[in-house]
């Protein structure tokens, strides 16, 4: 398993690399040259950012094969999304708890106080109607107040000033939580922001292992290794020694801001949160600031597709035991296509024409662990298993060519949505969508497809 150090330099050995001596300016002009950067599946190294003293990395992760190159599977090995969710669930049936340590790179040099200064930091204004400069691609360590775990996850942070900043906790993350636990006590929470941590635990940050499992243990799991942490210099969390900067605060629960950033489903994301104090900041003689090109692009992307392999398991376990004609699903994320709810395609291989339309009901009535689906699901697409569920083409086929009757299709009004659906009206509320593009018992030899015997067998490659 690679560090972050070790895989930026695989990819500057595949020629995946760029490096961009020329001044950008941090406002705009390098959020530009990311999006056309990522679009060319190029990760890249600003090394003159106007007014930073680090230079700017970004684009590791704008697709799955470089996750591929992080966890050291060989070249000629397919890797898919079910490869790589396979690769997370070992970690979480198997992790691995880190150990600590007296000291290590992130701690070549240390601010405190006064001395702090974000604004020599090279962050990014991505947008013309964002709040502010956001980090993007810090993971935030907090403990989980009743049982004081350690919690790891990617939370952007508004820049407000030279030593101050706006951690965003969505609803669904596990931060919302933690803070209104601490929030409802009247203490403040203390908070660490790593930015360019080991890609192991950006893989566990980005997945949501179960709430009772740290990150850091499956990025152990991951690595097969325990991750080692040192200790922050203002505060009691644990941060990875090798982590390129850590910026440690303390946020007060007294005073929130308003805090906009263009989001992943191709609108903007108005957020409330409280004010963080930054105390310290503590980074690599040589750091590398690590950032993510914020709104629709691949990295972005790529990294919120994880999440959605321990849901996808939750949700498979929850619905079996209702349905057990289910054989598979896939939750869709390819925003902005799919806009900022999530859709659901379901295998179902049903003994009854209406046992599809049965189960999109229940299933937007369900929970998948702490996650109401109605709340996150916008569209649940039932087909049959000559469909490919992971080829958007094929189950768009299916419901071109199996839903010829208006009881296939499921408008179902009043589901309250999270905070991300900015088109729901009043009291957030707005419609679900259910298809039913499995072809009726009585038709199926009508609607065969067309198959070549053997197809899968034949290798291209062997006759050329």
């Amino acid at each position: 398993m690679h560090n972050f150090r070790s895989f930026i330099q695989a990819l500057e050995d595949k020629g995946e690399l760029v490096r961009i001596s020329k001044e950008v300016d941090p406002k705009f002009e390098i959020a530009a040259l990311m999006v056309k950067l990522e679009a060319e599946h190029k990760a890249f190294i600003f090394d003159n950012v106007k007014g930073a003293k680090l230079p700017l990395v970004g684009g590791l992760f704008s697709g799955l094969d470089r996750f591929a190159l992080a966890h050291n599977v060989p070249k000629d090995q397919r890797f898919t999304r079910q490869d790589h969710a396979a690769l997370l669930g070992k970690a979480i049936a198997d992790p691995i708890p880190p150990k600590t340590v007296n000291g290590g790179a992130v701690k070549d040099v240390i601010v405190k106080e006064d001395d702090v200064n974000l604004s020599e930091l090279p962050i990014p204004t991505f947008f013309e109607d964002d709040s502010g400069a956001f980090i993007t691609a810090g993971v935030g360590v907090t403990r989980n107040p009743p049982t004081g775990q350690l919690n790891v996850g990617f939370y952007r942070c508004l820049i407000l000033g030279d030593g101050t900043l706006s951690v965003n906790a969505s609803s669904m993350s596990d931060l919302r939580s933690i803070y209104t636990e601490v929030q409802n006590s009247g203490e403040p929470l203390p908070i660490a922001i790593v930015v360019g941590a080991p890609p192991s635990l950006l893989a566990s940050a980005a997945g949501k292992p179960p709430p009772h499992m740290s990150e850091y243990d499956v990025a152990g799991g991951l690595e097969g290794a325990a991750m080692e942490l040192v200790k922050c210099e203002t505060n009691d969390l644990l941060v990875p020694a090798d982590a390129e900067i850590v910026i440690e605060g303390v946020i007060d629960f007294k005073e929130e801001v308003v805090q906009t950033l263009g989001e992943f489903a191709g609108q903007y994301g108005p957020e409330t949160d409280p004010i963080t104090k930054v105390t310290a900041i503590t980074h690599r003689k040589d750091a590398m600031f690590y950032g993510l090109t914020a709104g629709a692009n691949p990295e972005h992307n790529t990294l919120g597709t994880i999440a959605m392999y321990t849901l996808e398991s939750m949700i498979l376990q929850e619905m079996k035991s209702q349905f057990p004609a289910i054989k598979n699903i896939h939750i869709v994320i390819d925003a902005p296509m799919t806009g900022t709810l999530l859709n659901l395609v379901v295998v179902m291989d049903k003994k009854r024409n209406g046992e599809p339309a049965e189960f999109i009901r229940e299933a937007f009535k369900s929970q998948a662990g702490y996650l109401p689906v109605g709340r996150i699901f916008k569209r649940i697409v039932v087909v049959d298993d000559d469909v490919d569920i992971y080829n958007h083409k094929d189950v768009e086929w299916a419901i071109a060519t199996r839903m010829t009757q208006a009881s296939k299709i499921l408008v179902i009004e009043g589901y309250q949505s999270w905070e991300l659906d900015r088109g729901a009206k009043e009291n957030a509320e707005s419609l679900r969508l259910g298809y039913d593009a499995t072809m009726d018992l009585e038709d199926i030899e009508k609607l065969k497809r067309p198959m070549i015997p053997g197809a899968e067998n034949v290798q291209l490659e062997d006759y050329l």
